[in-house]
């Protein structure tokens, strides 16, 4: 039996759901279509991609230079275009066949039924390369720096990596996104220099090439291949960073040959305290680039041993504690509490001595002596070489404040309390760079740097400046000195004499590795036990600079997880030395 009644609700019902969706693709079409569901998808942008093919030239993110001012090979890689439609052009591949070192059956076989673009990019293509194919201006062809995919490794942790992280996106730049100048997708630096630099570097839009299509795959007639970017014609930015490529791949090839599988080292420009090179391991996996354990160490602190023995040094030689008695020897079979046997029987030593074979008996009574008139006098030399300050660069800039190359840079630590320094016993471990005392490799580099050029405290660069498309300058990043009292002239001679002396003495703890090398060192050995693992392991450290007599390079190898007898830190700080004498051997 019919009911009009139930048909009368089930046709309001009808109505209504029919009204719902008819206002839901209204609502989708007209309002919207730029920024769909909660993924915010651009539908316009979605449709059009059905109907053409592109490939993305740059992502619109900023280039990093070397020190030289040339792209970083290992960022951006010279690579020729095809689009697919070129196949049917005989006379076109015939003129690229040469240029790219393939014949032109081989370029038609690979262009045949492809759908995207074919990318060309190996050892045949170079810069030349790719100004020549452009030079050709055939349609379809295009030559391009483009960006290394996150499979690269070099300079890893000093480069950083870049990822799409919306969270982190929204947090740094909520005004960016809702004024429409980046996308929710739009990658951001997640560590490194393209996190610290990431303000500058973060893209305004991708520049692309693009053809349409019709549905069988053909160049839509008409159309021809468009070039498409951002219209501000100052970005992308270029970032000139201060690495050496050459450093670089010297100590990541000492540290893949030694295999040092946690540590690092970094290699500064004496006269500058500029970042040459820096390597850590170990290396993140690519699908994870903020792994636990595989942050920088180079910015990490650690036990540094024997090395803050400079520091105990310096206070010693400055307040003059060593005057009264220049011959003065020191009991160096007993150990760091001068209550028991020291497991190196070195005999009685001098200061000088001392210092060259690395007694602990020597530099505990020392600095416990010291700290009887001053219970701070660790604090002001530490200062005074520049370990109590942050060493990164930092200052104003553009329109950033205290903006800061080495974001990640931890603090160094030398008493953990206040109480300690009325401790005889953690006085004596604190003047051999145990207990509490952490530094930065970092820091340490910069240290050695500043002994090495007289005494200047300076900050530590990343990079040198921010430019303009155009090449003007946007930012630009001068040399900075650390604030703060310095080393007399006297003790810093003093501290270059010592330093000499660990390599030069027949004696001394760096003699054995680096005294047959083309360049002389100066510098100092560390060791510092640690309790990890339910075994004793060690920080083996070697930092120093070269040449001894006039001072290029500081560098600091340090491998974190040593045995014992491991001696890879002193190989590796040797091969970089070497390797580096011989690159300056090669003519230009």
């Amino acid at each position: 039996m019919n009911n009009p009644k139930r048909h009368y609700y089930v046709l309001i019902v009808f109505s209504i759901v029919l009204a719902v969706l008819i206002g839901r693709l209204a609502h989708i079409q007209l309002v919207d279509t730029r920024s769909f569901s909660k993924y915010q998808v651009n539908l316009i942008e979605e449709s059009v991609k059905q109907r053409i093919h592109s490939i993305a030239l740059d992502d619109g993110r900023g280039k990093m230079q070397d020190r030289y001012g040339e792209l970083l090979a290992e960022v951006h890689e010279p690579s020729v275009i095809l689009f697919p439609f070129l196949k049917e052009d005989e006379d076109a591949l015939k003129k690229l066949s040469p240029l790219v070192n393939r014949s032109t059956f081989e370029l038609k076989s690979k262009l045949e039924g492809r759908k995207d673009p074919l990318v060309i990019k190996n050892e045949d293509i170079t810069r030349e390369t790719v100004e020549h194919v452009n030079d050709l201006m055939i349609q379809g062809a295009f030559g391009q720096m483009l960006s290394i995919n996150e499979e690269n490794t070099f300079a890893k942790h000093f480069i950083g990596s870049v990822r799409e992280n919306p969270g982190m996106l929204r947090e740094k730049y909520p005004e960016r996104i809702d004024k429409g100048l980046i996308s929710i997708s739009t990658k951001i630096g997640v560590n490194g220099i393209q996190a610290a630099f990431d303000p500058f570097l973060i893209s305004e839009g991708e520049s692309k090439l693009i053809y349409h299509v019709e549905q069988s795959g053909r160049p839509l007639f008409g159309f021809d291949v468009k070039y498409t970017a951002p219209s501000n014609p100052f970005y992308p930015v270029t970032l000139r960073t201060t690495l050496d490529p050459n450093a670089q791949r010297i100590v990541e090839d000492a540290f893949d040959q030694f295999k040092i599988t946690k540590g690092g080292a970094v290699l500064l420009d004496v006269d500058s305290s500029d970042v040459l090179a820096m390597s850590s391991r170990p290396l993140p996996p690519h699908s994870n680039p903020l792994a636990e354990g595989t942050a920088n160490k180079m910015l990490e602190t650690h036990f540094p041993g024997s090395v803050f023995k400079i520091v105990t040094a310096a206070a010693a030689i400055e307040e003059d504690h060593l005057s009264t008695d220049p011959d003065r020897v020191f009991d160096c079979s007993r150990n760091t509490y001068n209550e028991g046997q020291e497991q190196r029987d070195l005999g009685n030593l001098t200061f000088k001595e001392s210092f060259y074979q690395s007694c602990n008996n020597t530099f505990a009574t020392l600095l416990n002596e010291i700290m009887e008139n001053d219970k701070d006098i660790t604090d002001e030399y530490a200062a005074k070489l520049g370990l109590t300050a942050f060493s990164g660069w930092t200052g104003d800039v553009f329109h950033f404040e205290s903006f800061k190359h080495y974001p990640g840079e931890q603090p160094n630590v030398i008493w953990n309390d206040g109480q300690d320094k009325n401790v005889s016993r953690a006085i004596s471990q604190t003047a051999i760079g145990q207990l509490n005392v952490r530094v930065s490799p970092l820091s340490v580099a910069n240290m050695m740097a500043t002994i090495a050029r007289g005494g200047t405290k300076k900050q530590v660069r990343a990079a040198h400046s921010v430019l303009y498309k155009n090449g003007t300058t946007l930012a630009d990043f001068k040399e900075k000195e650390i604030a703060g009292d310095t080393l007399s002239r006297y003790t810093i001679k003093e501290l270059q004499k010592l330093l000499k002396g660990v390599v030069a003495d027949p004696n001394g703890t760096g003699h054995g590795s680096f005294s047959q090398l083309p360049w002389a060192v100066a510098g100092k050995s560390g060791t510092a036990e640690k309790g990890e693992k339910g075994q004793k392991v060690y920080n083996k450290w070697f930092a120093g600079y070269f040449p001894a007599d006039d001072p290029k390079y500081a560098l600091v190898v340090v491998d974190l997880d040593a045995a014992e007898t491991e001696t890879a830190t002193n190989k590796t700080f040797a091969q970089i030395v070497q390797q580096l004498y011989e690159a300056q051997q090669q003519p230009d």
